[in-house]
């Protein structure tokens, strides 16, 4: 009987276990690689964005990062996203002012047009995904 009972607990411990291991696998990473950073300083802002706020709300991606001051090329990662279609966009923001303006580095994931969201679409799948955007 207290074979029976050890085992259950071993068992019952097993199966917690896997419970709390099984949803870390269900997101997705993304390593952003940023190449083309001038010397210019400012700060670094990658964004992270779906459909519906790629186009019409460029200060305000679904996930952010930034980094200050950066120089020659970065990497940016980030954790425990949901799957699914997503863009990138990155603004060497020079003067600081959290916005786009001519003249400052910009680009966007896959090459694409700053409002073309089919063309700079990424599907990230659970686990590590990576890309590469190149500023302009």
């Amino acid at each position: 009987m207290a074979r029976a009972i050890l085992a259950s607990s071993f068992v019952a411990l097993a199966l917690v276990a896997t419970a709390h291991a099984a949803p870390a696998s269900l997101f997705a990473s993304l390593q952003v690689n940023v190449q083309g950073v001038t010397q210019a300083g400012g700060t670094l802002r990658v964004g992270v964005y779906d459909e519906a706020t790629f186009p019409g709300l460029p200060e305000m991606p679904l996930f952010k990062r930034e980094l200050a001051r950066p120089a020659g090329g970065a990497v940016v990662t980030f954790e425990r996203l949901p799957p699914g279609t997503y863009a990138v966009k990155v603004l060497q923001d020079v003067n600081n002012d959290g916005k786009w303006e001519i003249g400052e580095p910009f680009g966007v994931s896959n090459g694409a047009a700053r409002d073309n969201f089919d063309a700079a679409a990424i599907v990230l799948q659970p686990g590590t995904n990576m890309t590469t955007v190149h500023l302009q």
